[in-house]
């Protein structure tokens, strides 16, 4: 399993396995991405879904560089993110705040990252080094507790 530090950037110099296995991640994508989208789309958006450590990098850079055009961060991470931190999903609700949560989540800069990080059931510690929303989400945890 690939731990979510390293880096869906890095670069591809350890040699010629690394690059094999980049460029075996990168054929099966553009495969996925031409001839199954609903397979691609199954699996970015199924955070269980069991994939190589290729193509899930590969992956990874696409959602980094918004090239996984139906997939919206808010709808599929942020669920995810939320039981890091001790919130229901369901029990966020709507209104101006989740509003404004989803708006950050889906203009995120590391959604590759994140991607990887709920993949492998990252730590809250780990989540909150990268997630724009840490702060808020501590906050209505603080919020809900006082109730």
């Amino acid at each position: 399993m690939v731990s979510p530090e390293h880096s869906t950037d890095a670069p591809w110099s350890v040699g010629e396995e690394g690059l094999r296995d980049y460029h075996a991640g990168e054929r099966a994508l553009l495969e996925l991405k031409c001839c199954a989208p609903k397979a691609l789309s199954v699996l970015v958006h199924d955070l269980s879904q069991p994939m190589g450590r290729a193509l899930e990098q590969a992956l990874a850079r696409s959602l980094d560089t918004g090239e996984i055009a139906d997939f919206r961060p808010a709808d599929t991470l942020m669920p995810a993110m939320l039981p890091r931190f001790g919130l229901d999903p369901a029990a966020v609700g709507e209104g101006p705040t989740i509003h404004s949560l989803r708006t950050t989540c889906n203009a995120c800069q590391a959604v590759g990252h994140c991607w990887l990080a709920l993949r492998h059931r990252a730590s809250l510690t780990e989540c909150c080094r990268f997630c724009p929303n840490a702060e808020v989400f501590a906050r209505l945890v603080g919020r809900s507790g006082a109730e």
